[in-house]
């Protein structure tokens, strides 16, 4: 019978040992394949590496003791708890090992036979025992450390150490190193065959931390190698206009910017000189103008729209909803009130006959710039000379909707791309995300901007807080209050949007207009009740993260958050920056019940600052390895060994490494280079399309 060759994409099941409930287990983890085990990197390490002395035991650490069982092992019971005890000496020191509901170790240990016992001290008194330890006898104790890999239920660490050493010893000549051998020299970086042997299987810290750098090293560089030829493919195969500086452009630019009622910031100085620059590349425009809330965006999408307009094109500005439309239409209508310049608004809630009339008007040209929802990518809207479109993070510009404004722009090409974004991220996370774009960062608010004082409340401090609303309210000015839910819920104890407003309109502010708006309501609907909040027919907002992005209002001075510990540090940086647009000083109260030290610590952070970029890296920092911001919802493959907060280096010097191969070799054609296009494909699971 001819015996099976197990290749990398080989099914686990060919491994002895795993039978069809057992290869069911590991699916639940992902592992399917003989490939996805050896990139099944451990969580941590049970460190035997140094031998301690029961002398020297401290209560809490973690203790690996060579000792011999010095009498046989007695068995307690406690109801269902089955204590196990065993006396261990080393050179005439003693110390007690202890387990619980583990009768068979009783048998399994032999009197007067030396071991090695790996646990946690517990030192009550002159008591000392080792809690739980994991022993081994002497003889077969040839290792330093033993990878801890993350279970499901029904598999042991036994299983998973198992099957990937047979899948190691399997596969040691079979999987080809993706990085040229210059790069890694250049990198100080080992072969990939020793780092995945040594991040299973090693010898020493070293070992851990050379296995780690080098596959860390690979993950992030062929995901920032694949971002980067996607934007090189993007810049050789989108077409865009031209867009040339018109006669008189530059005059009527300079004109507007002196009739502006602020003065434009040095970011936005920087911003609109960035984007001027890339007109004037005659290459197709894909920037991402990243900036806090309220550092001022949208007087840099304007000024990119009127440069576009003067110089002889239409723009088109997409909001993620209509709300969102109808607040950036009447800021734009309001820039431009005294220019050429005709702007219109087209939502889902459009009435058909003013429908028409702007659909009449981008093919004759009388409009010039088209703002609104997903609605203007729709086929019935036709333009004339199409040459920018604005969109924001939520809407990240595919190629599909690219190409369908490409298809009716009236120029047959596709239009240069600006996305606005408010999430600030850390500038070395932003080489991950943002990896096919141009980047220009605002990271300066204009001036008269006072900073959001922002505490924390317990429900004993609600009539306190209360009291504070109402001297906003007799001030004439406005609140929002934020709840994580639209209606109460019997299985968690949160405050609902609905029971909220029942609560202040019914007990605490019965004579004062107070509203509710929530993502179940009607467009209709949701924009009347804004429209009163903002003409200030309203005193108080009780609202969920609807109003997290983009809605402004300068005369809304106060904020209260109910269950603060129900969104992410993030989350409360967006909706606290729907407050303090104004003049006036503004107060955010995060409320909440929760003794959760995370996340009280996740609350505290947001009280003691108000930069978004800060909150963007303690953001990091408390999420750790896990999820940030940015990464899901970008769609990007996940990390399974790099930590986004802790190796920021090695992002830094994967970018350096993927620009020195592409300066030298921008379409990867040299044969050391040949080799990477299978790797990062797989990495990125790149389109052959690319994803603008």
């Amino acid at each position: 019978m001819t015996k099976s060759v197990i290749e990398l994409n080989s099914s686990i099941n060919m491994l002895p040992g795993i039978g069809e409930k057992k290869v069911k287990l590991f699916h639940k983890l992902g592992l399917m394949t003989m490939q996805d085990l050896l990139y099944y990197f451990p969580r941590d390490y049970e460190d035997w590496s140094e031998r301690d002395y029961i002398a020297e035991a401290v209560d809490s650490q973690w203790f690996t003791i060579e000792a011999v069982v010095a009498a046989v092992p007695s068995v307690h019971r406690k109801g269902k708890l089955t204590i196990i005890r065993a006396k261990l000496e080393q050179n005439g020191a003693f110390i007690t090992a202890v387990w619980f509901n583990q009768p068979w170790i009783k048998d399994s240990l032999i009197v007067g036979a030396s071991y090695v016992f790996h646990g946690q001290v517990s030192r009550k008194g002159n008591l000392v025992s080792l809690q739980n330890p994991l022993y081994v006898s002497v003889k077969k104790a040839d290792f330093a450390f033993r990878p801890i890999y993350p279970l499901t239920q029904g598999l042991t660490q036994l299983d998973l150490r198992r099957s990937i050493s047979l899948a190691l010893n399997s596969l040691k000549t079979k999987q080809e190193d993706p990085l040229p051998g210059s790069l890694r020299k250049d990198y100080k970086l080992c072969t990939l065959e020793y780092a995945l042997e040594h991040i299973h299987n090693p010898k020493t810290k070293q070992d851990i931390y050379l296995a780690r750098e080098r596959l860390g090293f690979d993950e992030l560089f062929l995901l920032q190698m694949g971002l980067r030829l996607i934007k090189l493919r993007h810049e050789d195969r989108i077409v865009s206009p031209f867009i040339k500086e018109g006669p008189g452009a530059n005059d009527k630019l300079i004109e507007w910017v002196q009739s502006l009622p602020f003065e434009l910031t040095g970011a936005q100085k920087q911003a609109i000189a960035d984007i001027r620059l890339d007109f004037k590349r005659e290459k197709s425009i894909n920037r991402l103008i990243q900036g806090d809330v309220g550092s001022g965006k949208t007087v840099i999408a304007a000024y990119a729209m009127a440069y576009a307009v003067w110089s002889g094109y239409q723009a088109v500005f997409m909001a993620p909803t209509s709300i969102l439309a109808k607040q950036h239409y009447q800021t734009i209508v309001d820039f431009f009130a005294d220019t050429d310049i005709e702007p219109a608004l087209l939502t889902g809630e459009t009435k058909k006959s003013e429908r028409d009339l702007i659909l009449k008007g981008l093919i004759d040209n009388n409009i010039d710039i088209l703002i609104g929802t997903h609605a203007v990518l729709e086929e019935s809207v036709k333009y004339r000379n199409l040459g920018l479109c604005i969109t924001v993070e939520q809407h990240r510009f595919g190629v599909e909707q690219r190409a369908r404004l490409g298809e009716f722009s009236g120029n047959g090409l596709f239009p240069h791309v600006l996305v606005m974004s408010a999430t600030p991220i850390p500038r070395t996370l932003a080489l991950i995300v943002y990896g096919d774009l141009d980047i220009t960062l605002l990271q300066e608010k204009p001036p008269g901007r006072l900073p959001v004082a922002t505490y924390t409340a317990r429900e004993k401090d609600r009539p306190r807080v209360e009291k504070l609303m109402l001297k906003r309210i007799d001030n004439k000015e406005q609140i929002y209050v934020v709840c994580p839910m639209i209606e109460d819920s019997s299985q968690q104890d949160l405050e609902s949007a609905t029971g909220i407003y029942n609560y202040l309109s019914q007990k605490v502010f019965p004579e004062r207009n107070i509203a509710l708006l929530h993502g179940k309501l009607s467009a209709r609907a949701k924009s009347a009740i804004m429209a009163d909040f903002n003409n200030g027919l309203t005193d108080i907002l009780v609202t969920t993260t609807v109003i997290e992005v983009g809605v402004d209002n300068p005369n809304v001075t106060m904020m209260v958050v109910e269950n603060a510990e129900r969104f992410g540090l993030a989350q409360l940086h967006q909706l606290r920056g729907r407050i303090g647009r104004g003049t006036k000083e503004s107060l955010c109260v995060l409320m909440s019940e929760t003794d959760d030290p995370k996340a009280r610590h996740r609350l505290t952070a947001l009280c003691s600052s108000n930069d978004g970029f800060v909150i963007a890296e303690e953001d990091l920092k408390l999420r750790g390895p896990g999820d940030f911001f940015g990464i899901k919802q970008h769609g990007l493959p996940e990390f399974k060994i790099v930590n986004l907060y802790e190796d920021r280096d090695l992002i830094l010097k994967t970018n350096e490494a993927v620009e020195k191969v592409l300066s030298s070799d921008p379409k990867l054609e040299k044969v050391a280079n040949r080799r990477l296009m299978p790797f990062i494909t797989e990495r990125l699971k790149l389109n052959p399309e690319p994803v603008l």
